[in-house]
């Protein structure tokens, strides 16, 4: 086994047992690594109607066969379970597939353990903690390590051991107090955010599994792997997007955030903040708080920063981080352009341990409440949350992770609060209940389909389809042919900058996209280098030979493109056997009826009749249904037809509500025709 350790470890805490399993070629061969480890588990281990805090919600931590190898950026660990977070319109109390993905150093190490995925079932009576070291397994008393934040925690650990070089994984207070965005960490600050998996480890009594190991990973082809990823770090490194990165950190983005869109604010209602370039540019913000870089493992790009307050109110504060959707959900979200209190909130949220993005839309949908009168100071226990106020939000941010006061109801994610309090749905930003990024989605139709169609809800990272703007089209022409064909190309280029405004090409753009992302996810390498941003080039030039070197597998491109398409279709799968297709890959009334406040795109809003075409073109690309249902010759091509009788179980629950009286209360738009 080259690449791969070939083993998975399962750990019960119930019993505090575990038991250590061996995976086949032709395993590795389906589900490549990384986030097909965990979509296949997380699927097949999980049941229809499944309550996300059951204790055999397995909470998996996969990694891939590049992870913990020279290759470039292959730090990342995708963190998987059915999510607490994320819902169907049609009942909040319906889940889904939930996951993230992490860098730091938690991923190689578990591989120099000995193992290629971690699983955890079961609840301990009280606060666990577990060491892995070598492949030998304890479970450890945590009851002096609850109620710290992530940074605390991890030094804790690693005197207790007396080893700072042990990769710790861990929860904050948030996770602790179920909090549905709670998230997970490693390294003291990289963390894990979306769909609440610190919520599911905190609901089985896990503050913390530490891993320290030694075991080699052995490589097919060993010289030839040498010269293919250093000729591949040479080149990323050197990229104008790497170097840009290196010195602005991910904020290098609001540098033209305003000209696009991206700049999610006043709860994303715009995606333009006038003056945002000066608070918030990448190298105004590394002038006053870059304390020094910070890379994953293995990444020659160090985008990472860390953060030192120097002067003012806040002098003094450190923290990891922040990188731009933290500071554009904790900053222009709320309309503030107090770069230091955001810092600070940034810093908080992290240590805290919850999702940035979730956290920011929790304060920007209360300020907007309260703008809109729907709400007043007496259901919010005499708090008022007004645009700009730093000093209020970083008091409801503790409040949220220590579920008290009106933190308690704002703990339980956007969509919930809003019908707990009979008001607001129409403000909430958000696809199957994971609030939107900071990009707006009227701004294009790839956007749009990318959050509605994406496996875990409103998300960038599961579909980015940067492509369709002229600057990216540009500098990544290479990849125009590889998305639309020959012919669809050269009609792409003849049309050229029009066609990107055209709608005919974003279905596929949309498809091609997201199974792009999830290679990268699959060898467990950033999605950067070979997405939006990066420098690598095609996943096929940069990571395929690389895939090969190292294990010695004979699958060819089509095959390991196919794997990531079999990943999309096991995590739809999850949500469709629930009944969540067609109703939900949508958006909220707000960005089909109102514009776009301010900037570039002002008055600019997503047609219904286009959006009913796209999104069935969208579903005729994959070989889907008009319902968005996987068919039965899709599942055998894909060699997941176990799934076929619960995509007719779920096929009946929606048919049930598009024919009932709830459907035309909802505030999502379903196309007429569909009904019968």
């Amino acid at each position: 086994m080259h690449g791969w350790k070939g083993r998975r470890l399962r750990l019960d805490l119930t019993n505090r047992t575990y038991e250590i399993e061996q995976l086949s070629v032709d395993y590795f061969k389906k589900w490549i690594g990384g986030r097909g480890f965990n979509s296949d588990v997380v699927y097949h281990e999980t049941w229809q109607g499944m309550d996300p805090l059951d204790p055999d919600n397995p909470l998996c931590f996969g990694s891939g066969p590049l992870s913990g190898t020279f290759a470039p950026l292959s730090g990342r660990t995708t963190v998987s379970c059915r999510s607490p977070m994320t819902c169907s319109n049609m009942d909040t109390a319906i889940h889904g597939h939930g996951d993230t993905n992490m860098g730091g150093a938690f991923g190689p190490f578990m591989k120099y353990a000995g193992f290629d995925q971690i699983i955890v079932k079961g609840k301990a009576d009280k606060p666990v903690w577990v060491f892995i070291d070598d492949g030998k397994i304890s479970f450890r008393d945590a009851s002096h390590l609850w109620g710290l934040g992530a940074k605390k925690a991890t030094i804790k650990i690693q005197e207790e051991l007396g080893d700072p070089d042990v990769k710790v994984s861990m929860i904050g207070p948030a996770g602790e107090n179920l909090v549905r965005y709670a998230c997970v960490l490693n390294n003291f600050s990289s963390s894990g955010g979306r769909t609440g998996m610190g919520c599911v480890m905190g609901s089985k009594n896990l503050k913390a599994i530490a891993v320290r190991g030694t075991k080699p990973i052995t490589i097919a082809r060993p010289e030839e792997f040498a010269k293919l990823a250093w000729a591949l770090r040479e080149k990323i490194h050197n990229s104008p997007s790497a170097i840009r990165r290196r010195a602005e950190g991910s904020m290098d983005l609001f540098d033209v955030g305003n000209a696009i869109g991206i700049n999610a604010h006043r709860n994303v209602s715009t995606g333009f903040m006038p003056g945002i370039e000066e608070a918030y540019g990448g190298m105004q913000w590394a002038e006053k708080f870059l304390f020094r870089r910070k890379a994953c493992w293995s990444c020659p790009v160090a985008c990472g920063r860390y953060t030192l307050i120097k002067e003012g109110k806040y002098a003094g504060f450190s923290c990891g981080g922040p990188e731009m959707e933290s500071l554009c959900n904790l900053g222009c979200r709320i309309d503030t352009y107090d770069i230091a209190a955001v810092n600070v909130l940034c810093g908080m949220v992290n240590d805290l341990g919850m999702d940035s993005v979730s956290a920011g839309a929790a304060l920007s949908w209360t300020m907007e409440a309260f703008e809109k009168g729907y709400i007043t100071e007496q259901d919010t226990g005499g708090i008022r949350l007004e645009w700009g106020d730093t000093e209020t939000s970083m008091k409801v941010i503790d409040m949220i992770a220590r579920r008290q006061g009106f933190g308690d109801l704002l703990a339980e994610g956007n969509i919930r609060v809003a019908e707990k309090l009979g008001i607001g749905q129409d403000i909430v930003p958000h696809c199957r209940g994971l609030e939107h990024i900071s990009v707006d989605p009227r701004i294009t139709m790839g956007f749009s389909l990318g959050y509605a169609m994406s496996t875990r809800g409103s998300d960038h990272l599961k579909n980015y389809s940067c492509v369709e703007f002229p600057g990216c089209a540009k500098s990544r022409s290479y990849q125009v042919e590889e998305i639309f064909g020959p012919e669809g190309a050269k009609k792409f280029w003849e049309d050229f900058p029009r066609e990107l405004n055209e709608l005919d090409t974003k279905p596929v753009l949309c498809a091609w996209s997201e199974k792009n992302k999830c290679v990268a996810d699959l060898v467990s390498c950033c999605c950067q280098a070979i997405g939006s941003w990066g420098g690598a080039g095609t996943w096929q030039e940069a990571y395929y030979p690389l895939l090969v070197a190292a294990t010695g597998i004979d699958l060819s491109p089509e095959e390991v493109f196919q794997s990531a398409e079999r990943v999309v279709n096991i995590e739809r799968a999850h949500w469709l056997r629930d009944g969540s297709g067609i109703q939900d890959d949508t958006h909220i009334d707000r960005y089909f009826d109102e514009g776009v406040h301010d900037g570039p795109f002002k008055g600019m809003l997503i047609d219904r009749e286009k959006w009913a075409w796209a999104q069935q073109e969208y579903y005729k690309t994959h070989g889907w249904d008009e319902l968005g249902f996987i068919t039965e010759d899709k599942a055998r091509e894909l060699k997941i037809e176990d799934i076929l009788p619960d995509m007719e179980s779920g096929k009946k629950i929606i048919r049930q509500w598009l024919d009932s009286d709830k459907k035309a209360v909802t505030p999502m738009f379903v196309p007429t025709g569909l009904k019968k």
